[in-house]
């Protein structure tokens, strides 16, 4: 997945971005996640112990609901926000596949942005954390260099104070 930020006379944004052959390899997994239970439907019979059946049914529905899962994964919108200064206002765009909405959040809700380090198996990376009253926190970005988290920082909190 990639990311950034993008600053523009309408002022600054924030948007991830899904690779489409990314998306069409996630969508297939869902799709195939749909044929895993043809062979427990297939000889399942009301003949069965109860236990079996209930094991066949676990097979069925856990296998229906990843799949569900990877398909809004595929189909849905990345994350995407759009800082606006003259109406002191951050627009949040829906993530929902099939639900097109924005939310609308006053300046006055957000926190300031703070900078955190995190650690994965490449080293230690970087994320900004812009944190919101009543709702859970929202990172962005994934920086290499602490530097480049700073940079990108800054603006927002310029952004969230012009």
């Amino acid at each position: 997945m990639t990311h950034g930020f993008i600053e523009s006379p309408q002022g600054l944004r924030y948007e991830e971005h899904i690779s489409v052959p990314l998306r069409f390899f996630v969508g297939v997994l869902g799709l195939a996640m749909f044929l895993i239970p043809v062979p427990f439907v297939h000889h399942a019979h009301l003949g069965l112990p109860w236990w079996q059946l209930a094991l066949a049914a676990f097979c069925v529905v856990l296998p229906c609901l990843v799949g569900g899962l990877f398909l809004m994964i595929a189909l849905g919108r990345c994350l995407r926000l759009r800082f606006d200064s003259p109406g002191r206002r951050l627009t949040h765009t829906s993530r929902l596949p099939f639900k097109m909405g924005q939310t609308s959040i006053a300046y006055a809700h957000v926190e300031s942005a703070s900078l955190q380090e995190r650690s994965s198996e490449d080293g230690p990376y970087f994320v900004i954390r812009l944190g919101l009253h009543g709702r859970r926190p929202m990172y962005l970005g994934s920086f290499d260099r602490r530097e480049d988290g700073v940079q990108w920082r800054d603006r927002v909190t310029a952004q969230l104070q012009a």
